[in-house]
């Protein structure tokens, strides 16, 4: 028996005669490398059945990246290569916890890996969120890139001014979607639907508000890379807004931290701007916290930011205080950006402080015990929380499979699935999926290129997952 094998009857898990049956739920960055890593593990011989609810893989990637980010989005060809792999199978418009469950995974399978991502945002806690007008950033980006669940979502952008909580970047991609020109979305992706809106927008400022200061803010150099050049947008800061008070000081004067300097030095640059130079302004703004979000016949009017006060704490690290002084900014949009947590699933428990699925270094807990639950595992965002880019979520995947191999090593007599009686294509198809194939998905991939090129764009999405499977000329 080898180090990477569970001992059964009459073979090996992780051998040619038995190879170990993984199904990893999800497929975006996250579930690729961990496909990836499973498969080309020396000594390992794997079988990886790969499953997302949509017909169409990459996650965030195809639904996340904006439209504009182009180069971002061609790291999907890693991917695609990954699924060439032998013994690599991915079975799209399956969706966990309806279509499939986890106790059913378990009877198939060796190990089932979560890589489900953060599909929902954490909410502002104040009132008026509940205002038309009030939007979750997950909605907006998942409206402007197509999303099948967010293509109807109702969007009005003849306001005048937008504000955006939050100053990571999908805030900054939301702010730059809203001040694009009709030349800049002709090189991007954005579906029709959102094209149209767009180009009918009455928005003329963009506000983005962090709640800390300059140093702090969370968005990386990718994040603003294209704002000196865009066409209609001038992007400013108030000079008085980049001040800093001591404990900044000292950070700065320490740090070498590039992200953070090269974030600095665009604020800096930025700061010689003057609002009203171009058709729109965004506007970046510090130290101030959403107090309450204003309203009037059900609509967003405004909303009411305090001024936030930094200070080092005993142990010198930064603190942050509300002020009472507060400012009310006439708005017609409010955008929630302040970070994402994972959507509860039936079969999945979540740890409620952290947003995430409840887990040790990648291995689920059970929560009533705080032990770890055989044989299920989560990589990505739905086990470290949203944070990092997208290569960040190679080394997390390779973290958790590292745990698994040393399960596999120290518990030799872990009960394993038996060979199940019939494949999974068998499986769906008795229980009346119409699951997508990873060639099926090629053929959507074809055709929204296809129709990207007549249009001069890079792709065209189809955003409805019944033409989706119309495509594939097999019927709903």
């Amino acid at each position: 028996m080898t180090d990477s094998c569970i001992a059964l009857t009459n073979s090996c898990v992780g051998s040619a005669a038995r190879p170990l049956k993984a199904a990893i739920i999800g497929s975006g960055p996250s579930g690729f490398y961990a496909a990836e890593g499973l498969l080309k593990r020396d000594g390992l011989d794997v079988e990886v059945d790969m499953f997302e609810y949509l017909p169409t893989p990459y996650g965030l990637v195809r639904a996340g990246v904006a439209p504009d980010h182009q180069a971002i989005k061609s790291i999907s060809n890693i991917y695609e290569r990954i699924a060439q792999l032998s013994n690599f199978n991915f079975w799209g418009n399956v969706e966990f916890g309806k279509d499939i469950s986890i106790q059913e995974l378990e009877a198939r399978f060796d190990l089932v890996i979560f890589a489900l991502g953060a599909q929902s945002d954490r909410t502002l806690c104040i009132q008026g969120e509940q205002l038309q007008g009030c939007h979750s950033a997950t909605a907006f980006v998942g409206w402007y890139n197509g999303h099948p669940d967010y293509r109807d979502y109702p969007l009005d952008l003849s306001c005048k001014r937008a504000v955006i909580i939050g100053m990571g970047n999908v805030a900054t991609d939301i702010a730059r979607i809203l001040a694009l020109s009709p030349a800049e979305m002709a090189q991007t992706d954005l579906p029709d639907y959102a094209v149209k809106a767009l180009l009918s927008s009455q928005i003329e400022e963009v506000e983005i508000v962090a709640r800390r200061g300059p140093l702090q803010a969370a968005f990386t150099p990718v994040g603003v890379r294209k704002y000196p050049d865009l066409e209609q947008a001038q992007a400013c800061v108030d000079p008085a807004e980049l001040q800093l008070e001591a404990t900044s000081q000292a950070l700065l004067a320490q740090t070498q931290d590039k992200r953070l300097l090269r974030n600095l030095e665009f604020l800096q640059q930025i700061s010689a701007n003057r609002p009203g130079s171009k058709k729109k302004t965004i506007r970046f703004l510090f130290r101030r916290s959403p107090l309450e979000i204003i309203g009037a016949d059900g609509r967003v009017t405004g909303i009411s930011l305090a001024k936030n006060e930094l200070f080092a704490d005993e142990q010198g690290k930064l603190g942050l205080s509300v002020s009472e002084a507060s400012e009310l900014h006439s708005a017609g949009l409010v955008f929630n950006s302040i970070g994402y947590q994972v959507k509860p699933v039936n079969g999945v428990q979540l740890d409620p402080g952290r947003g995430v699925i409840a887990n040790r270094e990648g291995r689920l807990l059970d929560l009533a015990t705080n032990q770890p639950i055989p044989r299920r595992y989560v990589v990505g965002w739905a086990k470290r929380g949203a944070n990092g880019v997208i290569g960040t979520n190679k080394q997390d995947s390779l973290a958790t499979l590292e745990c698994l191999f040393e399960d596999l090593a120290q518990y030799p007599a872990c009960p394993a699935a038996q060979p199940p009686l019939e494949d999974t294509a068998a499986w769906l198809s008795r229980k009346g999926i119409r699951f997508v194939r990873f060639d099926e998905w090629q053929q959507i991939d074809a055709a929204e290129l296809s129709h990207g090129e007549r249009e001069g764009k890079p792709r065209e999405k189809i955003t409805s997952v019944q033409q989706m499977i119309e495509i594939l000329g097999k019927g709903a």
